[in-house]
């Protein structure tokens, strides 16, 4: 099987002849539910070329997104880590396809130890730090930064410079109105860097694009390539 997941294509192949009996290529369309909120978490999943999308639903049924999770990582943590439940709730963001595991399979070779263990565990600190850089950035740097941040991040996850992505997702993404996110994306546009339409966004020029990010995608890159090497 042809794995095109970066965290897990990095599988030794003893521990690849131990998973791939076990592993399923699933077609996801925009808002399938990966993980339900508080409910048994039955499978991990490795986006190959699905954007998968970690979401905190408040009480009154709003929804902020807290990050994003393509073909450099895995949904299903809590398992890791000793819990087969969460709060939050993880959905497709950009469809595509992705890689699903028992959980109970990925789990058991974790608990072994050795160079599987080592890995993830890398993967989960590495999404400490992106975390903490995403608020960092939210909380200091202007929109059209961060909007170019997030494209670029977006676009390395799925291997593609289209985006797939709604004015909603963006502003809650960003933290910011919708009119800001539009105001932002036509700024990118006639630039020259980005062409924005209804529902995607296609990266016309990548150097371009990364000169008016922000640091954060840089300093986020460069942590997944460290964590990926």
């Amino acid at each position: 099987m042809e794995i095109r997941n970066r965290l897990l294509a990095l599988a030794n192949r003893d521990e690849m002849a131990e998973l791939e009996p076990h592993l399923e290529r699933i077609s996801l369309e925009v808002g399938d539910p990966l993980i339900d909120p508080n409910e048994p978490i039955r499978y991990i999943w490795f986006p190959e070329t699905a954007l998968a999308s970690l979401v905190i639903v408040l009480e009154d049924g709003t929804t902020v997104e807290s990050g994003a999770v393509g073909r450099e990582g895995m949904v299903g943590i809590p398992i890791l880590l000793g819990t087969d439940r969460t709060p939050m709730q993880t959905v497709t963001q950009v469809g595509g396809d992705a890689l699903r595991i028992p959980s109970d399979v990925m789990k058991a070779m974790y608990e072994r130890s050795g160079p599987m263990q080592h890995r993830l565990n890398r993967y989960v600190n590495t999404l400490f730090i992106v975390a903490s850089q995403s608020a960092a950035c939210n909380r200091r740097h202007q929109v059209e930064a961060r909007l170019a941040r997030w494209l670029l991040m977006s676009s390395d996850a799925i291997g593609s410079d289209e985006v797939g992505i709604t004015q909603e997702y963006l502003a809650a993404m960003l933290g910011v109105r919708r009119a800001g996110v539009t105001e932002a994306a036509l700024a990118l546009q006639e630039r020259g860097v980005i062409r924005y339409r209804r529902g995607s966004v296609t990266i016309v020029n990548r150097r371009e694009l990364e000169d008016v990010a922000c640091e954060c995608y840089s300093i986020v890159r460069d942590e997944y390539e460290k964590m990926l090497s």
